[in-house]
C-alpha cells in the first residue's frame, strides 16, 4: 500500500520487512520497456568479478522485454553509446537532461539503480523526468542512512560510503524527496546487505566467514529491526502538480 506518515518527528514508520533488490527489480521489469539510469558498471564492463557478482543492468535485461541503457560515465563520451556483453545499448547521457531519449524510447518503467545519492540536482532532475513522463512508474535504490553496517563501523571511526556520493537517504528523507517530485502510489521497501559486492575485494579464505557472518547476524538483525536494513527502494508513478 502507499505510505501515509504521520508528519511528528518521532513517529513509528510503516516499514515493511527487507527484501533482496535484484529479486525486486528483476521482478517490476518483467516484460517492461526499462530505461534503466546509471546502467553503464566499469567493474563489469572491463574488468572480471567473483562468479556470484550480479549486474543490476543484466539482470533488467535477462527479464524485460527491452532496455536501453543511459549514463554520463566518460568512458561512453567519445564513442557515444556501448553495446553490452548481455546484448543491449547504453548510451551516453546525463539525468539533467533526459527529454529527447524518453520522448524516443517511451518507456513504461524507469530504474535508478544506487543513482540518486550521486547527482548534484536530485529532485531538480527527477521533477524534470516527471513532467515529461506523467504516469510512467519509478524505482529507485539507494543506501540507507540507518544501516546496521554504517552502525557497527562507526564504533571503528569508519563508515561505507562510495567517495562519490552527495546525498544519504534515511526512509523519512526518501519519503519527503518523494512527495516533492512528485512520486504517486509511493511505497518504500528497505533491501538486504549483499556480500557479493565485497567478495573480489578480499583474499579467497575470508569469503565464507562474511558469508557465515552475513547469515547468522545481519541478516536476521535487518530482518527484525527493518530500519536496519542496507538500502531503502522507493517505488511510484512519475507525477504532476
Amino acid at each position: 500500500m502507499p505510505i501515509v506518515l504521520d508528519p511528528s518527528p518521532l513517529a513509528k514508520l510503516p516499514v515493511s520487512r527487507p527484501v533482496d533488490r535484484y529479486d525486486y527489480i528483476r521482478a517490476r521489469s518483467a516484460g517492461r520497456r526499462v530505461l534503466d539510469l546509471g546502467a553503464y558498471d566499469e567493474t563489469e564492463i572491463v574488468k572480471s568479478q567473483h562468479r556470484s557478482w550480479r549486474w543490476l543492468h543484466a539482470q533488467i535485461a535477462d527479464v524485460a522485454s527491452d532496455v536501453l541503457g543511459v549514463d554520463a560515465a566518460p568512458q561512453l563520451r567519445e564513442k557515444g553509446h556501448i553495446d553490452t556483453p548481455v546484448g543491449t545499448r547504453i548510451v551516453y547521457g546525463s539525468v539533467d537532461d533526459l527529454s529527447a531519449v524518453v520522448a524516443d524510447f517511451r518507456p513504461d518503467l524507469i530504474v535508478a539503480g544506487e543513482l540518486i545519492e550521486h547527482t548534484q540536482h536530485t529532485l531538480g532532475w527527477l521533477s524534470s523526468l516527471a513532467s515529461q513522463t506523467p504516469g510512467v512508474e519509478f524505482v529507485a535504490t539507494t543506501p540507507n542512512t540507518t544501516s546496521a553496517v554504517n552502525a557497527l563501523l562507526a564504533l571503528l571511526k569508519r563508515e561505507n560510503n562510495h567517495p562519490d556520493h552527495l546525498h544519504v537517504y534515511s526512509y523519512r528523507t526518501l519519503a519527503t524527496l518523494a512527495s516533492r517530485v512528485p512520486l504517486r502510489d509511493t511505497t518504500i521497501r528497505p533491501y538486504y546487505y549483499d556480500p557479493h559486492l565485497f567478495y573480489g575485494r578480499m583474499p579467497a579464505w575470508a569469503a565464507p566467514a562474511v558469508t557465515a557472518f552475513n547469515r547468522a547476524f545481519l541478516r536476521p538483525v535487518q530482518w527484525t529491526w527493518p530500519l536496519t536494513s542496507f538500502g531503502l527502494i522507493l517505488d511510484g508513478r512519475l507525477g504532476t502538480r
